[in-house]
């Protein structure tokens, strides 16, 4: 519909010539050193309307395909790791996604694989305009639906690697294909640009852009990569929010992983019928079996990306006012992660503590594989959870509840809600954060034996709801109503 664009954004990514086959051939491509020359209809960069492929119906779907910036890097990518691992045994599942076929859950046959382009591996100029629209992507993606003919596609999280190109092959495909359920799941907060409401500039949260135009990312500096990224994030809206494309109403339906998150989309003006709250599938790999009081030990733990948002610093500065008292001398702090805050964190360590990293009472560690993470959390009193941005969820709270660890968490965002769900404590948000937490602290670590016990039976509850396999039947019902 729109050939011009694609044909100058095209020629400005300077495309090797093996990529320009795509669009004679487009299920020519590369995958694992292996080439694939699946035989297809007619070209999927044509300029001509092909015709409307074989779905019937979505009565009785059976293939169903996923597709997402990769499984590996982080929370949203654990989830739709998890889903591709849920869905394997119900349907009949295709993968497209930035992965390698090897690194996706076993199970995945390399027919039912499409990779796509990751804009982060090219230069910065031919990068830029892949991460405003990646037309490699629109070629694969669209061979890859004529070949795969899914009657089910469920994507995530497309604007980390992907860009916004492949919901242009969703409109397509729905259009040629109007018996196909097309289902987003929203990790983020899609009312702002920058996808967190945080503004890496001012350090604070931001709601600025909930029914206004989200170009403000731009003039605001909301990217914590600076000022290019910001525009860049500014030019790629129209792609997918703005005149080209709304992605409010490419999708049946568009899931939620809380009631606070869908709330903020319904502020957006989000048609209210078409979201739905479907809470994150929880990986067991943390889980201790029993955990006991005197596995306990005087050790206070935070896990995950040491970035500003994390707000770890607030940790360090309310566990050095903790251990001045004499009954928390004791106590250490472990921080497990890494990320742009590192070596603020470890400076401020210093400081407080004047000691080496190494030794008591604050070191730090790099990343840790779950099984490791889970033997700490048997072993520690509580995980804090110090954030100052408005989280969607919150998985650290659920991970170290089912790994048997006391979660403490800010008042703030979905937190609430995630600790209410799954037997965390809070502490108030509030401007004297370090005062709050560091009392929050006395107060359960003071009373332990109590806390703990109430923790256990918060806990109980907790594994016997994961034990129905909520997820999964949540997806079905999504997946097969109208």
């Amino acid at each position: 519909m729109y050939p011009s664009i694609f044909t100058r954004l095209f020629s400005f990514s300077k495309i090797p010539p093996q990529v320009a086959d795509l669009c004679k051939n487009p299920y020519l491509y590369t995958q694992s050193g292996k080439e694939k020359n699946l035989e297809l209809g007619q070209a999927s960069c044509s300029k001509s309307a092909p015709q409307s492929l074989p779905i019937n119906s979505i009565a009785q779907p059976k293939k169903l395909l996923h597709i997402a910036s990769d499984s590996l890097r982080g929370g949203a990518e654990s989830v739709f790791r998890n889903t591709i691992e849920q869905t394997q045994d119900r349907f009949e599942v295709f993968v497209a996604s930035c992965d390698l076929l090897d690194s996706l859950p076993q199970g995945i046959k390399p027919t039912h694989f499409c990779q796509l382009d990751d804009w982060n591996t090219y230069p910065k100029i031919i990068g830029a305009i892949k991460y405003i629209f990646n037309l490699k992507n629109y070629c694969l993606l669209k061979a890859f639906l004529q070949y795969a003919k899914p009657d089910i596609i469920h994507i995530q999280n497309y604007l980390s690697r992907l860009s916004p190109s492949v919901l242009f092959v969703l409109r397509w495909y729905k259009r040629h294909n109007p018996y196909v359920r097309l289902i987003y799941t929203e990790h983020g907060f899609a009312p702002c640009a920058n996808g967190g409401f945080y503004n890496y500039t001012t350090k604070n949260i931001c709601t600025h852009c909930i029914g206004r135009s989200k170009f403000a990312v731009a003039w605001k500096n909301c990217d914590r990569r600076g000022i290019i990224h910001s525009i860049l994030k500014a030019l790629r809206l129209p792609f997918y929010q703005g005149i080209f494309l709304d992605s409010k109403k490419l999708f049946d339906r568009i899931l939620f992983v809380s009631r606070f998150q869908l709330q903020k989309h319904l502020q957006d003006s989000y048609e209210s019928a078409k979201l739905e709250v479907v809470y994150n599938p929880i990986e067991m790999k943390f889980y201790n079996k029993n955990v006991r009081l005197e596995d306990k030990q005087d050790l206070v733990v935070f896990f995950g990306r040491l970035s500003p948002e994390k707000n770890v610093p607030l940790l360090i500065r309310a566990f050095a006012n903790l251990v001045k008292n004499p009954s928390f001398a004791s106590y250490k702090l472990l921080i497990i992660g890494e990320g742009d805050d590192t070596v603020v964190c470890k400076n401020l360590a210093l400081e407080l503590f004047g000691t080496s990293l190494d030794t008591e009472p604050c070191s730090f560690v790099g990343r840790q594989s779950p099984q490791d993470i889970a033997q700490i959390l048997k072993n520690a009193k509580l995980c804090v959870m110090p954030t100052k941005c408005m989280e969607t969820f919150g998985l650290t709270i659920v991970e170290s509840t089912i790994a048997g660890c006391i979660a403490l968490v800010r008042d703030i965002g979905a937190l609430n809600e995630t600790a209410k769900d799954f037997g965390a404590f809070v502490f108030e948000d509030c401007l004297d954060g370090i005062e709050s937490l560091s009392s929050a602290m006395e107060r359960i670590l003071g009373n332990y034996e109590f806390f703990f016990n109430e923790f256990s039976k918060r806990r109980h509850v907790v594994l016997q709801k994961l034990q129905n396999n909520q997820y999964l039947k949540d997806l079905q019902r999504v997946y097969w109503t109208q």
